[in-house]
């Protein structure tokens, strides 16, 4: 599936001598284009969007304008390649939580210092056969990933509510009914961000990062409690990791070791300390230069 962009330069030139845009596609980018659409010129409107529901990546379109009165035909546009779209669907399932524009800054700033970004999975079955995502209780739908839902669908029917399905532990989505009827199968379509620690984590960590005793609490920065909740995170990770995945495995075809990762997060984690204090420094230095006082001989 691949959602075409088009951008029309001068909408008013442009529709007073067409009055529509043809879509043509390729397998290459030099081949036989074929016509595949037209979408109607609007009045004021420079964008416009096309939904190719066979096309993928490999796909190549070049668009025209046309009047379907006169058969006039502009010249060709040049290739290009089809692009996916992050999400097909709307985003309709709620986020966990509402944060606001500076909440969601420190979030991303976060999950860029920890290496935690976001990425996008789905769950897709088309209810022809047994979808192996239903929990024994049939009440359930376990995801691949840890993750929160972005688009939730069963049987074509979105749902919209944080009750309905409930979120459990960022690995199952339960809902109030049976998704199992019988020996029918369901329609099933999620759509999910994948993620190490959720948003709501990200900004109780940032919450609950502490700050040596030592410095000055109205001297302390969104920065510090930014690298410091960081910090922790990471660091809660390399813990978990080394309790479950910590252990070096060989066997006669194959070797499992995961110290190379967990180096490389301890040297991160050493460089972030590093800024830390290097910011705790210039902190006290900053507080001890404002210092006055009355010299008693």
């Amino acid at each position: 599936m691949i959602k075409l962009t088009i951008e029309v330069s001068d909408i008013s030139s442009v529709i007073s001598l067409y009055d529509v845009i043809k879509i043509y596609t390729s397998d290459s980018e030099t081949g036989l284009y074929t016509y595949l659409s037209s979408v109607t010129l609007q009045p004021g409107v420079s964008t416009y969007y096309y939904l190719d529901l066979t096309g993928t990546s490999e796909t190549w379109y070049r668009s025209s304008y046309y009047n379907t009165s006169t058969l006039a035909e502009s010249s060709m546009s040049n290739a290009v390649h089809g692009i996916g779209p992050v999400l097909y669907h709307t985003a309709t399932y709620p986020a966990e939580f509402d944060f606001s524009a500076t909440e969601t800054t420190i979030i991303r700033k976060i999950r860029r210092l920890i290496g935690d970004l976001k990425e996008l999975s789905r769950i897709y079955s088309d209810g022809t056969e047994f979808c192996s995502y239903i929990t024994d209780d049939g009440h359930s739908i376990e995801l691949e990933n840890r993750g929160w839902p972005l688009y939730v669908s069963i049987d074509d029917v979105e749902y919209t509510d944080l009750s309905d399905p409930v979120v459990n532990g960022y690995q199952y989505l339960t809902f109030s009914g049976t998704l199992l009827s019988g020996s029918s199968n369901p329609k099933i379509d999620v759509w999910y961000h994948t993620f190490k620690f959720s948003d709501r984590e990200i900004y109780e960590a940032y919450g609950d990062a502490m700050i040596p005793a030592n410095v000055p609490t109205d001297c302390v920065s969104q920065d510090h409690l930014i690298l410091q909740a960081a910090i922790d995170l990471l660091e809660s990770m390399t813990a978990d990791d080394m309790i479950t995945d910590g252990a070096s495995i060989r066997d006669d075809a194959s070797v499992y070791d995961p110290s190379p990762g967990l180096r490389a997060r301890s040297d991160l984690i050493d460089r972030l300390r590093n800024e830390l204090n290097g910011l705790v420094e210039e902190c006290i230095k900053n507080s001890m230069l404002a210092l006055e006082g009355v010299l008693i001989d």
